[in-house]
Parts: C-alpha cells; sequence; structure tokens
C-alpha cells in the first residue's frame, strides 16, 4: 500500500508535491494528469488500469490496508502457490517454496475473479444472511408482540377468576400477576437480547454488502482477491452466528399462558397458590435459508464446469418392471429398485441383479417414490390421492400416512421436508415429522410435473411449457431452460455430484442432460439405447449409475463416468 495516495507518486520520487487524479493499483500509487498521460503511452506500463482517485477512495479501508507486493520481500507478486495457498514472490519461491510444485502464474489466478465461484458464493452468502436476519428481526418482534397478547389474555383470565373467589384469595391474585410480569419481563429481555445481536449481524452485514458492491465496481482483480480471505472469515462468523441462533433454540417461539390450580377450582380456603405461569418453546417455524453446509473450503479459484462432453454412459443392465405407465424410480445405495406403477396401483421391488423380489399395492394411484434416508420410501398418490405414503422398505409395512388433501405428483426430499409438486396448487413442501405445511411456488404447476432438490435449490419440470426451472428453496426462480429441438414434454429429473440436471424427454424419448447454470445441453441417451417414452429416471450419486424407466416394459441402469 502507498504511503500517501493523494500525491502523486511519480511527482513525489522527483520531490514535486502534486496532487494525484488517479490511481494505478498495479505501480501501487498514485498519478497527476501529466504522469498518467506518460503512464498510459509507456510500454511498460500502457496494460495497467488506472481509476479515479475519488473511486479509489470509495474502496473499504479493509482493501486499501492490503499489501499487494510480497509482506516479507516488499516485491511484486507475480506466483500463486496452491500447495500452500498463498502469493509469492520471486525470492519467496527461492527460500521458502523451493520444494513446491503447485505454482499459478498470479495472472491465471486473478483473471476473473469479479465472476469466480469464490467472488459470487460470498456475494449470495451475504444475501442470504441479509435475508433471514430480516426473517429472524420480524419473527423475534412478532414474538415480543404475541407475548405482550398473551399476557393480557392471562391477566384478563385471572381477573375473572378472581372474581369467582372470595375476597381473601385477592393477595394470591397480586402475587400471581407479578409473577406473570416478572416472567414477561425475564422472557422479553431474553428475546430482546437476540434481537440487539441480530440487529448489529445486520448492520456489519450490510456494510459488508455496500463493501463488496465498491470492491466489484472500483477494486483491481488482484485487490479483489486479497481482500476476499479478510472478507470470508466474518462472513463465516456471521453464517456461524445465524444457526447458533437456531442450534441454541433462540429462535423457539416462546407463549405465556396460565394453569390454574385445582385449589381455585374448587374454591377451598386451603389454597396456596394462584396457580403457574407456564412459559412454552416451540418451533417458530421460520425457514433459514442455507445455501451449503459449511465444509474445510480453500479461497482458491474453483474449477470451471465439467464439460458435458466428458460425461460418459454404458448399459450395465437392462430391466423388465413388470407394470404399467412406470411413474417414479428410484435405486438405493445396495442397488435394489423401486418402481411405481400409477396405473396398477403398486411399488415394486428388484434385486440389483434385475430380479423381481416383491411388490406393495396399495389404494390409491402410486405416483412417484423417493428415498428419505436407509430405510423409509416417501410415495406420493397423484392427482387425487391427497396423500404422501411413508413406507418401511425393510419391513414392507406402511409407517405413516400424511393427508395433504391436494394432488401430489413428483416428489423430493430435503433436511427433513418433503417437496411435491401439487398442481394447481403450486409446488408445496410439508415437514416429515409434524405435518406442518406451506407453499414454496405460488404458480400453478403443470400435472404430472417433476421435482428434484440439489445444494438447495430446487429443479422442476413443466411438461406444458417444455421448461425446466431452477429456483432456490424459497422459489426465486434462477434460470429457466427450455430448448424444444431436443426436449420436449419433459417428465423426471435428478442431478448427479456435479451438479448436472438429467432430464427426461418423454416424447422425444431421450434423455437430456443441462449445465448446472442451465446454459448448455447435450441428448446423452435417446431411443437408439432403447428408450420408448420415458417417464421418470433416478441419479445415484453414491456409485455414479442413473436408472431410466420406461413408461412400460423395460427400465435400463448405465454407468456414468466423466473422462
Amino acid at each position: 500500500m502507498a504511503t500517501n495516495w493523494t500525491i502523486c507518486g511519480t511527482c513525489d520520487f522527483r520531490h514535486i508535491t502534486k496532487q494525484s487524479i488517479f490511481w494505478c493499483s498495479e505501480c501501487d500509487e498514485g498519478l497527476c494528469h501529466e504522469c498518467s498521460e506518460h503512464h498510459g503511452i509507456s510500454k511498460a506500463t500502457r496494460g495497467h488500469n488506472t481509476i479515479a482517485i475519488d473511486d479509489y477512495k470509495k474502496l473499504p479501508s479493509t482493501l486499501l490496508g492490503i499489501s499487494q507486493t510480497c509482506k516479507d520481500h516488499t516485491e511484486k507478486i507475480h506466483i500463486y502457490c496452491n500447495q500452500h495457498d498463498c502469493p509469492c514472490c520471486k525470492k519467496c519461491i527461492v527460500e521458502t517454496h523451493n520444494e513446491c510444485k503447485e505454482f499459478v502464474d498470479i495472472d491465471d489466478v486473478v483473471k476473473d475473479v469479479k465472476s469466480s465461484n469464490a467472488f459470487l458464493d460470498i456475494e449470495h452468502t451475504l444475501a442470504e444472511i441479509s435475508e433471514n436476519v430480516k426473517k429472524i428481526l420480524r419473527d423475534r418482534e412478532d414474538n415480543l408482540v404475541a407475548i405482550k397478547e398473551a399476557r393480557k389474555k392471562v391477566e384478563s383470565e385471572i381477573k375473572m377468576t378472581k372474581s369467582k373467589i372470595v375476597s381473601y384469595l385477592d393477595k394470591l391474585q397480586e402475587i400471581i400477576l407479578s409473577e406473570l410480569i416478572k416472567t414477561e419481563e425475564s422472557e422479553s429481555k431474553r428475546i430482546q437480547k437476540v434481537l440487539t445481536s441480530v440487529q448489529q449481524t445486520e448492520k456489519d452485514v450490510t456494510e459488508y454488502q455496500h463493501d463488496i458492491a465498491s470492491i466489484k465496481q472500483h477494486a483491481s482483480d488482484l485487490q479483489t482477491f486479497l481482500v476476499l480471505k479478510h472478507i470470508e472469515h466474518d462472513v463465516e462468523e456471521k453464517d456461524k452466528f445465524i444457526q447458533r441462533l437456531m442450534k441454541n433454540k433462540d429462535l423457539n417461539l416462546t407463549t405465556l399462558s396460565w394453569k390454574i390450580s385445582s385449589g381455585v377450582q374448587n374454591f377451598q380456603t386451603s389454597l396456596a397458590k394462584f396457580g403457574n405461569i407456564v412459559v412454552e418453546s416451540k418451533s417458530s417455524g421460520i425457514n433459514i435459508a442455507r445455501r451449503k453446509h459449511k465444509q474445510a473450503q480453500t479461497m482458491v479459484m474453483a474449477p470451471s464446469t465439467l464439460s458435458l462432453e466428458k460425461i460418459k454412459l454404458e448399459l450395465r443392465k437392462t430391466v423388465n418392471t413388470r407394470g404399467n405407465n412406470i411413474t417414479g424410480c428410484s435405486m438405493f445405495s445396495d442397488g435394489k429398485m423401486f418402481f411405481s406403477s400409477y396405473e396398477d396401483k403398486k411399488i415394486s421391488v428388484f434385486t440389483p441383479s434385475g430380479a423381481f423380489l416383491s411388490k406393495s399395492d396399495y389404494q390409491w394411484q402410486t405416483f412417484d417414490v423417493e428415498q428419505i434416508d436407509g430405510s423409509l420410501l416417501a410415495i406420493s398418490t397423484g392427482y387425487q390421492g391427497g396423500r404422501i405414503i411413508l413406507r418401511d422398505r425393510l419391513s414392507a409395512k406402511t409407517k405413516n400416512i400424511m393427508k395433504v388433501d391436494i394432488p401430489n405428483d413428483g416428489i423430493a426430499v430435503s433436511d427433513g421436508w418433503l417437496y411435491f409438486c401439487a398442481r394447481k396448487n403450486g409446488l408445496m413442501r410439508v415437514n416429515i415429522k409434524d405435518g406442518l405445511m406451506c407453499k414454496v411456488v405460488t404458480e400453478p404447476m403443470s400435472g404430472c410435473a417433476y421435482i428434484a432438490v440439489f445444494n438447495n435449490n430446487l429443479y422442476f419440470t413443466n411438461k406444458s411449457k417444455n421448461t425446466v426451472t431452477c429456483s432456490d428453496l424459497e422459489g426465486h426462480v434462477k434460470w429457466i431452460f427450455k430448448d424444444e429441438s431436443i426436449l420436449s414434454f419433459p417428465l423426471g429429473i435428478s442431478l448427479d455430484q456435479n451438479g448436472n440436471i438429467y432430464v427426461v424427454g418423454n416424447k422425444c424419448s431421450n434423455v437430456v442432460v443441462i449445465s448446472p447454470d442451465g446454459k448448455h445441453s447435450k441428448v446423452i441417451l435417446s431411443s437408439a439405447d432403447g428408450l420408448d417414452r420415458p417417464q421418470v429416471l433416478h441419479y445415484n450419486r453414491e456409485n455414479n449409475r442413473v436408472l431410466v424407466a420406461n413408461e412400460s416394459g423395460h427400465a435400463f441402469i448405465f454407468n456414468v463416468t466423466f473422462k
């Protein structure tokens, strides 16, 4: 970092004091108007990017405080060591990294840093934390109002009860009312403490968002790359703070109620207490958005998206599904396969070798089948069933029937929630444990729509519009794919571990793979591979196999490689 960016560095070297007008981040010094002209035509510096000093001042102080030269040798950074995750100058390579082998030119590392996955990830995470903070603030404020209203209600009940009993209970009434008020104050203080912390977090996040926006607009690529490490730690702490609130049950909904003593009910003179103030803590129902599970990550440039051309499929086995109108399939890590036959109202089970094992019949039509965990399956019942069946695959018995009272076609599972396509009711989700249900996408879905969940994104098909849509878990659309030349009447959908989307094209009798950003696509299976009006598929990410089922007759297991 320059010692004084307000004066021209070149003139200062010549013992001339001139105010700087421009800033060169590569030279790390200010330039007056005359020096800037020479700087722009000089062979050594004509490729440097300069910005106005007024714009440079807008950059956050954390970035301005970062040196763009080696901290040990004060020489310009030329190389990036992947092995140690650090930038290096030439002397560093000789003195410290002489045994390292994974070097990359710093210009290659910082190229396109503002559009890199690392930069975008911080932007998205900040936006996510900001939204989560706003949700929590609204919820805690509502809880304060609810407590106050509950206190008023309990107070009214207490006074009404007091009017029915003898006057000597007035003293007991005062005791219980005092306890009520103290309880309200205690709980309110606790919630207010959470509010204060969350408000400070909101303030910090807003400041970081402003800094990120400023960096994105005005900072050089190298500055951006170097400052990301400093910001990333604080962003991580803000994200952990949100998760601690959830883990420590600080966001549980607090309510007040009153439990009347049996002695009061019987009007007994020996009554010792008026009652007890009950504080109940239960889930508030806040859905905290979570873009990623926290894992050890290295702040280096993310590898480019895997080319679709590298995805290769090889037929492993053909299975006779023994069913009509196969609308759902699932393949477990042990190789066992489950097929749902909508017309036959049954779930058929097959061994890894493709041999028929068993079947279960149901009184409702069986549309889709989805794995919840190692032993539990979810079965949707389509247009008229109004139920989602939870089946134990080991005992082949129904464990629970969730009454949703609306159509449910394609289903997917994520973090204790069942997402399902509900036709005109949009896209819904229901909690597996308590049956709590809410709407994710309000716009009507097409009939026979399928859905998949991966990395906190939703992917769903629309056969009427011939589209595949990607949204976040709150239903905010990220992109829509449509190419009727290769994908018509899209139905079943599933994803591999790289985020590539595999979609069945029913009318084209094919399977199309779409890149994670929705911009590229490729027909990966066709009628030449045995497909005949397929309806559903399932990608097993544990063994890299994809199961594709025709409407009737046969299903196919393909090994997937990325070469």
